[in-house]
């Protein structure tokens, strides 16, 4: 091993030229910043040609790999060293250079040695950054040794955060300095072991690749529906003694607004932006550039029709100047009303590019209508069928059930429709009761998957009859509202109380946080308030022991841990539990959990909540990622950490690339209403190749070469079987709600909606869907609409809200 080092780092390179590990003198955990070779081999994992460093190119259709070759390794001093890879068609070297200024450069150069000229059809080098999910159920370990990564591609300014998973700094930024970077790709190592029926049931690392020159080869058929970045996917030729260059700086940061100053320092401007806005908004983006830099032109990008065909718009002249104190910036205001994708790209002065993508969405209550009508229309079973009057697909799992849910909170918060809740009435009554339930005996759950039954499965059930108890008697059929508030009593008593199950693996889940903490509060409320004393006291006392073991194990992080060994869906809902409870320090301890999982990019569908098993890559789930969106929005209304709020709103609106069927970047295309539970945001997707930029369903791995992932999903059909519970969080929360705060500089911001400047003061236009709702939290105030009616601007005034009615 040859050790580089310099003021801030610690480098040590193999004899084979790869870097195995990547350390930060202050850093008091002394992480290593690259897949650990020794814990890969510790483990069984066999990836020995992925490691940091290793590359593979396509020349003229021959394929070249490192691993093939010997490299020669010049050390020069212990602050630099130069690998170099020799071929007769194909020459590449690296170069590793750690000077005194707290940085880390390395310089990529590939050249022709031939006398004729050759074509690359690809050159991929492995940066194996730590993602990791240890196999340790110590939380410890994946807190402070792994590390999240969010891409910022597109143009000449790539940028990766690589954020440590407990939020604690010093986190990792690498700059592109030089080339621009074709893609950025992964590769998953795990191991499932679902049918084993033990938690955790996966444990992996995700591998990422850069792709220097990528032809669309490596993505096989998703490549042609990228209209976002498929003018980068070409090949290029080198004429005889031609090179190619590429550099990156590594370099140490603290937080998220230190990444985007560091880079400004290397030439990239920084974009503050709304990455998703409505047709009845406005979209709202500012530059701050580098030092000496300056705005050419930009162009805002989108499709037009259903062929494909990209409009540019130049909106150059749209930018004015917003000048104060601490910092000089451009900025545009624009309506967009047409929806889909938008790709805004920026030329500087000095002729390179920058880029950003967002979306424009329908009005979201048309989203959730059209949603609820398609879902009644072509997934209620008749009683004919299979299952009579269950909501396809059809699934053991609670997690279907979350589509009945959703249907019910729409009809409660909009007009409702009778015939939708009629058939959601129905299916709870007929088919839920009688699948999870021997002979629809809440105290006898079935063992529905085979010598076990999923205690979160009672989350959904008891979801359903708990907003079935909410709507007037005159839309039920079956039962009166209090019989449905008894039985969503019952179901959350059985849920929560060991006692009320013999095995122990459901003993210890009764334990786990789950989707319960949607509604377990005005539950019991609502027991109170309808005089349920015995249903009241009995749940009322088993939450409040749940709490008590939620704080108790708080210091250990043990709600960090599910079924997987550090899982977004632990951390999420019990910041949130413990929020609801008023465990505000214990919620504090998770808070920045949550904080450094969600992603932050130029690219909106990169903003997703962090998470890999789904895709074997990272991903935007629909469920889990709306779900942990929920929990930082809520959570910050406790907490205050304006952190939470803007990381929650990030990740809701990415969900919803998971029902927008005016996207067209993606070879799954959806019609109105149609959804698929997860959106795999790598490129590619190196395990399955079609899931790059595209949308799925778990029926995708019905022809998985994983015998397992094929065995657990034969049956599984459509790609939407668990949706739901997000959009009743989304509805929960941005759904009604839009905030108001003030930046860093002193500037007031809008989240969940529009602000603009009026006489007296501003005027502040929602995006929710069913706008009853405004905070200022930072103030003190908030604006409530009044009983049945939804209010799409107000006022602010002095710090107050006011009617924005004449």
């Amino acid at each position: 091993m040859k050790l580089l080092r310099n003021d801030t780092f610690e480098v040590y390179l193999s004899p084979q030229g790869t870097v195995e590990s990547i350390s930060l003198t202050d850093d008091p955990e002394k992480m290593n910043w690259v897949i650990d070779l020794q814990y890969v081999k510790d483990t069984g994992y066999s990836n020995q040609d992925k490691r940091f460093g290793q590359w593979s190119a396509i020349i003229d259709d021959e394929v070249i790999e490192s691993v093939n070759l010997q490299p020669q390794i010049e050390v020069m001093d212990d602050k630099s060293a130069i690998v170099t890879f020799l071929h007769d068609k194909f020459n590449v070297q690296y170069d590793y250079l750690l000077n005194n200024n707290g940085e880390w450069k390395w310089n990529i150069r590939c050249s022709n040695p031939t006398n004729y000229a050759v074509r690359v059809n690809g050159f991929h080098s492995w940066f194996s950054l730590a993602y990791i999910m240890f196999r340790d159920p110590d939380v410890s370990r994946n807190m402070k040794h792994s590390c999240a990564v969010f891409p910022h591609l597109g143009g000449d300014f790539a940028k990766f955060a690589a954020i440590r998973r407990s939020n604690e700094a010093p986190h990792l930024a690498i700059y592109s300095t030089g080339e621009r970077i074709a893609s950025f790709g992964t590769y998953c190592s795990y191991v499932n072991r679902f049918l084993e029926q033990v938690s955790p049931s996966l444990d992996g690392m995700l591998y990422h690749r850069l792709s220097f020159v990528e032809d669309g080869s490596s993505m096989e058929q998703s490549a042609d529906s990228d209209w976002i970045y498929g003018g980068d996917y070409s090949s290029i030729t080198l004429e005889p003694s031609a090179e190619r260059e590429w550099s990156f700086v590594f370099t140490p940061f603290k937080e998220q607004e230190e990444f985007y100053t560091k880079a400004r320092t290397y030439g990239h401007p920084h974009w503050t932006y709304s990455p998703v806005t409505t047709t009845e908004g406005k979209f709202f983006a500012e530059v701050n550039l580098p030092e000496n830099g300056t705005l050419h032109s930009v162009k805002i990008l989108s499709v037009i029709d259903k062929v494909g065909t990209v409009m540019e718009t130049d909106i150059s002249t749209e930018f004015k100047l917003v000048s104060n104190e601490k910092s000089k910036r451009l900025r545009v205001v624009l309506p967009l009303t047409s929806a889909g994708e938008i790709k805004l790209v920026a030329r500087l002065g000095n002729g390179k590019y920058d880029v950003i993508v967002g979306n424009v969405l329908e009005p979201v209550h048309n989203i959730l209508e059209k949603r609820a009508a398609w879902l009644c229309d072509n997934s209620f079973n008749t009683s004919q069928e299979n299952r009579p009057y269950a909501f396809l697909p059809l699934s053991n799992q609670g997690e279907s059930l979350g589509k009945l849910s959703f249907i019910l909170m729409k009809n409660l918060l909009s007009p409702p429709v009778p015939a939708q809740v009629e058939k959601v009435e129905k299916s709870a009554f007929f088919d839920l009761k009688q699948h999870w339930f021997e002979d629809g005996d809440f105290m006898i759950p079935k063992p529905l998957y085979g010598s076990f039954y999923r205690i979160y499965d009672f989350d959904y059930i008891g979801h359903v009859y708990f907003l079935l108890s909410k709507f007037d008697k005159s839309l039920l059929n079956y039962r009166n509202p209090e019989i449905y508030l008894a039985w969503a009593a019952q179901v959350m008593c059985i849920r929560l109380d060991p006692e009320c199950h013999q095995n122990k693996r459901e003993k210890e889940e009764s334990q786990l946080v789950g989707v319960f903490i949607l509604y377990i509060a005005e539950l019991l409320e609502d027991l109170k308030e309808r005089e349920f004393t015995y249903w009241y006291d009995k749940l009322n006392k088993l939450w409040l022991e749940f709490v008590k073991g939620l704080k108790q194990g708080s210091q250990g992080y043990q709600g960090a841990v599910t079924e997987h060994f550090y899982d977004n869906a632990g951390f999420g809902l019990t910041c949130e539990a413990l929020c609801l409870a008023k465990l505000t320090d214990e919620a504090e301890l998770y808070a920045p959990l949550i904080i450094a999982n969600v992603g932050f990019s130029n690219d909106y569908r990169a903003n997703a909540p962090d998470r890999w098993w789904e895709a074997l890559s990272f991903m935007a789930h629909s469920l889990w990622g709306g779900l942990v969106a929920g929990a930082a929005r809520s959570s910050y209304e406790t907490i205050g950490d304006i952190r939470l709020l803007e990381a929650g709103y990030r990740a809701t609106m990415t969900m919803f690339n998971c029902y927008d069927w005016n996207v067209q970047s993606t070879t799954r295309k959806l019609k109105p209403g149609e959804a698929a539970s997860t959106y795999s945001i790598a490129a590619p997707n190196l395990n399955m190749p079609e899931l790059s930029r595209n949308r799925f369903g778990q029926s995708i791995f019905k022809k998985s070469s994983d015998p397992l992932f094929s065995s657990l999903f034969s049956n599984i059909e459509g790609d939407d079987w668990d949706m739901g519970e997000e959009l009743v969080a989304y509805m929960r929360g941005f759904g009604s709600t839009t905030y108001l705060y003030t930046d860093g500089e002193g500037s007031l911001r809008c989240i969940n909606g529009f602000i603009e400047p009026t006489e007296e003061g501003w005027e502040i236009t929602s995006y929710a869907a069913y706008p009853t709702r405004y905070v200022m939290l930072e103030k003190g105030v908030t604006y409530f609409a009044k009983a049945g009616e939804v209010v799409k601007s107000v006022l602010f005034i002095n710090g107050e809200f006011e009617s924005a009615e004449v």
